[in-house]
């Protein structure tokens, strides 16, 4: 299979598939805000708080990068629908 085939095959999975995405991705960024907030409430100020912090930091980054490419994968396959509807 080509890479292009591949990429429209992405592209054109359905809704649902690219909201369960969306959803992990919002879940995720969540999930590492709710570490960072932890971190700020219940550590005193050390290492091992922004250690923490830190990790919570990634987990969120990695939750909003998630939960955008999803969005991108939403946007770029109603385009192509639309696009092939022509």
């Amino acid at each position: 299979m080509t890479l292009r085939k591949r990429l429209k095959q992405h592209y054109l999975a359905s809704l649902e598939q690219s909201f369960k995405q969306f959803r992990l991705g919002t879940v995720i960024f969540f999930a590492g805000l709710v570490v960072i907030y932890i971190a700020s409430q219940s550590l005193t100020p050390s290492l091992a708080q922004e250690l923490l912090t830190l990790t919570g930091l990634i987990i969120l980054g990695i939750g909003f990068i998630i939960a955008m490419l999803a969005q991108v994968r939403m946007l770029v396959g109603r385009l192509l629908r639309f696009w092939e509807r022509r």
